[in-house]
């Protein structure tokens, strides 16, 4: 293939996913709002409707004026029916209730400062959002009955009227009355529970002593059992369904641990009366930190196949970290929301390194850091905090989540972790119960650290993007130096900076190593390191304490080194994704001998990626004899690196990793890779593994995402059946996934794909929102407007918003998109056949 001809295709390839602005046409700065009433306290009574989804409730709210005299209450009601409203005093009050907000005219002004209370008599009739009614249909008829609240961002306010903002904090209660067989879990300590026979009803009494905000008050209510540990004195609970006792054991064992590890790395106790955790049915999220009453989803629970290689431990410890930092101390407005994510997930990976060693614990960063890169390069890019926005949620992206945690990797390494602990334990002890803004953290380092790290937030925080580093080394023999020539290549017309950041050198000759120190400012700098002697190994920040993209232009021998012996998992990992690139036989000779090693198993599947890229004989080979390593991530990557071959011999090499694995996820990627190998037998192979029940069935998502891979139209009928409403929603969300691939085959299944953008699964139209944009269906248009100005969720808002744009923008250059779409075709077929002349040459040649 020629050179002119690839530098086409990988410009017209750039052009599909080119960076585009975070924040939406028209989307301007937003601010906390003013607090002329400060909440104090609020006191909800309520009741449930379990056959036609009403909510029955009361909210007294205590309230102070702050500033000046208050003559009305403002408070936030979404979609919901006020009955009456009243003074403390039993005084009726006059109010209005337009726009989602409720004012509240008071019987009598209230003096700055004073307090006073209202009580409002009101009903959710069929939410849809805020509180959710679960239970049987149709479809799914044996699913249990269950209520449940989520607040996060801004949705406490449809079912219950509130200040409904991170600012506004206040100390709850709960009594909740519900049938006599169900169990029911709120915010807090539990006072009592009264049952009434007559009624055969019992009502249950939480109270929350301490503030927190409107978003983290929580109800859940249906049949659970619980199971409790005593941590010091501390109840540590879970509540799962019945029939699910063992997988909450297996899911939730560790909670315990969790809490007294973050205890002591915090350095402020766990400042609340209890910690549960409860999972339900259809949750929208993974979980929410609900403060003392996390809600998780039920698909965290596992049976004991998939806890070989599946875990709800970095979950259970994000949701746990986020008591502290969240809950205790809460960002004062949505755009400093990486106080709550960033340190939650930072905390996962600590727990990791804690719990599994320093391997775990690099790797894991090194998987944060990825997906971060990939919503830069293949999205937008963003500073961490900023206040453009459409809606809160779009804010809780891989930036502030991942990015996030990565920044907060980086200030422990530059302080040290004792001072970096000192630091954190006063940022969380001088602001518990309050707000808090990115400042607040800066202040907190300054004063028991003495150093100003304004610059580094300034470039990291307030800034995107990150440094690109291009690294070549050389050895002088003639001064008996190495020479690194680092050069920072990211565009920085968009405002991203030249970082200036400190980066670790590592130099090695046998047994002995020198780490040397240096500081890179400047977009171009050339270091001189006098040594000893001519090191055999050379690494650029081994330990990836900085977050970056590096090409490293160093001889292959010396990577060679660096990949198989160097003692830092993400230094190896560097040298293994340069070889990778490199294409050479020395290359598939390394990697071959990393992946039938010893080492750990990141590393080994990382070798198995490289050795996937390669595509040759060799690594072929390598990969076949390493279906059977003793670890089930490895297995993964293995089949996945296979269905890089698209041969029959690959598709030969997959079938029995599909047929039995002790890993449901072995053979999951197993099937998704027979149907990338496109091999004649692999459309039987997958069409059985649709029987295979499995964990979250993530061995039928396999075989429909590899039917789709497969490009044969034979799939399409089986694509549109899992696509029907009473199927698991695992299976149906990778089957809707699929025909995205595989719907310009069939005018049925683009109609199907628009009927789904209105399913009542949220991931199913999530799913069939990201398919009818891939192919830029423009009948889907209309129904994405829609969605988009009408749907109850920010995410689907959103993501709905942006397919309709890209289709649109398609269909105005319809000859470009056309142009685009078939030289890509062409470059994967020329690139398929190249490959296959390719492979017949090897075959003969080994004949």
């Amino acid at each position: 293939m020629n050179e002119a001809y690839c530098r086409r295709a990988a410009a017209l390839l750039g052009a599909c996913h080119a960076r585009r602005p975070f924040a939406p046409p028209g989307a301007g700065p937003r601010y906390a709002p003013d607090r002329p009433a400060a909440v104090e306290h609020i006191a909800l009574e309520l009741r449930f409707d379990f056959q036609t989804h009403v909510l029955f409730g009361r909210c007294r709210t205590v309230f102070r004026a702050v500033g000046s005299t208050l003559h009305e209450l403002e408070m936030d009601a979404g979609r919901l029916a006020v009955r009456a409203v009243r003074s403390d005093r039993g005084a009726k009050l006059a109010f209005t209730l337009t726009g989602g907000k409720l004012h509240i005219t008071l019987d009598r002004p209230l003096a700055a400062g004073a307090s006073s209370a209202v009580i409002i008599d009101y009903e959710a009739r069929e939410p849809r959002q805020g509180i959710y009614f679960i239970g049987p249909d149709s479809g799914y008829p044996t699913k249990p009955v269950q209520v449940w609240t989520q607040g996060q961002d801004e949705d406490a306010h449809y079912w219950f009227p509130c200040i409904d903002y991170p600012n506004a904090k206040a100390t709850t209660e709960v009594v909740a009355t519900v049938p006599a067989s169900f169990f029911v879990l709120s915010n807090g300590a539990l006072v009592k529970t009264t049952k009434n026979a007559k009624a055969k009803t019992v009502t249950y009494h939480w109270k929350m002593e301490q503030p927190h905000a409107t978003y983290l008050v929580s109800v859940v209510a249906g049949k659970f059992v619980g199971h409790t540990d005593i941590l010091d004195g501390l109840p540590v609970s879970y509540y799962v369904e019945p029939q699910r006792a063992a997988d909450g054991a297996r899911s939730f064992a560790k909670t315990p641990r969790m809490l007294r590890f973050f205890n002591e790395k915090i350095g402020v106790t766990y400042p609340y009366a209890k910690y549960a955790q409860i999972a339900v049915r259809d949750f929208i999220f993974g979980g929410m930190e609900n403060t003392t009453a996390t809600t998780l989803t039920d698909a965290t629970l596992h049976d004991a196949r998939a806890h070989l290689d599946y875990s709800s431990d970095g979950l259970v410890a994000h949701e746990l970290a986020h008591q502290w930092f969240g809950d205790l101390v809460t960002c004062k407005d949505w755009s400093h929301a990486w106080l709550n994510e960033g340190f939650a997930t930072y905390c996962d990976a600590l727990f990791k390194e804690h719990d599994l060693g320093r391997d775990e614990f690099d790797y894991y960063r090194l998987q944060l850091e990825g997906r971060y890169l990939d919503e830069d390069s293949r999205r937008y890019r963003r500073p961490i905090v900023t206040n453009v926005y459409a809606e809160p949620i779009d804010l809780f992206d891989r930036h502030l989540y991942e990015k996030a945690a990565c920044v907060l990797h980086m200030i422990r390494r530059r302080l040290g972790d004792e001072v970096f602990w000192q630091a954190v334990r006063r940022y969380v002890s001088d602001h518990a119960f309050g707000v808090v803004e990115t400042v607040d953290l800066v202040r907190a380092i300054e004063h028991v650290s003495g150093r100003n790290l304004q610059p580094f937030f300034d470039q990291w925080v307030y800034r995107g993007g990150h440094p690109e580093f291009r690294v070549h080394y050389t050895w002088d023999a003639q001064r008996e130096a190495a020479v690194v020539r680092v050069r920072q290549v990211q565009d920085t017309s968009d405002g991203t900076p030249v970082f200036a950041t400190p980066v670790e050198l590592l130099f090695a000759s046998g047994k002995t190593s020198t780490q040397v120190g240096v500081h890179i400012e400047d977009a171009d700098h050339t270091f001189t390191i006098q040594l000893p002697r001519r090191p055999e190994v050379f690494a650029f920040d081994p330990q990836g304490d900085v977050l970056k993209t590096v090409s490293l232009e160093v001889p292959e021998e010396m990577l060679v080194r660096q990949a198989l012996g160097l003692p830092y998992v993400r230094g190896r990992i560097d040298a293994i994704r340069a070889l990778g690139k490199a294409q050479s036989a020395e290359a598939d000779q390394a990697l071959a001998g990393v992946l039938a090693s010893r080492a750990f198993w990141g590393v080994r599947a990382e070798a198995a990626a490289a050795l996937g890229a390669s595509r040759s004989t060799r690594a072929f080979l390598a990969l076949r004899d390493a279906r059977d390593d003793d670890h089930p991530k490895v297995r993964r990557a293995v089949a996945r690196a296979l269905g890089e071959f698209h041969t029959d011999e690959a598709c030969a090499a997959l079938a029995p990793m599909l047929r039995r694995d002790a890993s449901y996820f072995v053979e999951a990627e197993a099937a998704h890779a027979i149907g990338k190998t496109r091999s004649r037998k692999a459309f039987a192979l997958l069409e059985r593994a649709l029987d295979k029940p499995s964990f979250n069935e993530v061995i039928r998502g396999g075989a429909l995402r590899g039917l789709a891979e497969l490009g044969d139209e034979r799939a399409l009928p089986l694509l549109l059946a899992w696509t029907a409403y009473g199927k698991p929603s695992p299976a149906r969300e990778a089957a809707v996934e699929a025909l995205g691939k595989l719907g310009h085959l069939d005018r049925r299944a683009r109609r199907r794909l628009v009927d789904l953008l209105d399913d009542k699964d949220f991931y199913v139209r999530r799913a069939a929102i990201g398919a009818v944009r891939e192919l830029r269906e423009s009948e889907a248009v209309a129904v994405l407007e829609r969605l988009a100005s009408e749907d109850i969720d920010g995410r689907l808002k959103s993501e709905a918003a942006a397919a309709a744009r890209a289709i649109l923008e398609a269909a105005e250059k319809p000859a470009e998109v056309a142009a685009l779409r078939e030289e890509i075709e062409r470059l994967r077929e020329t690139t398929r056949s190249l490959r296959d002349r390719l492979e017949r040459l090897e075959a003969a040649r080994r004949g």
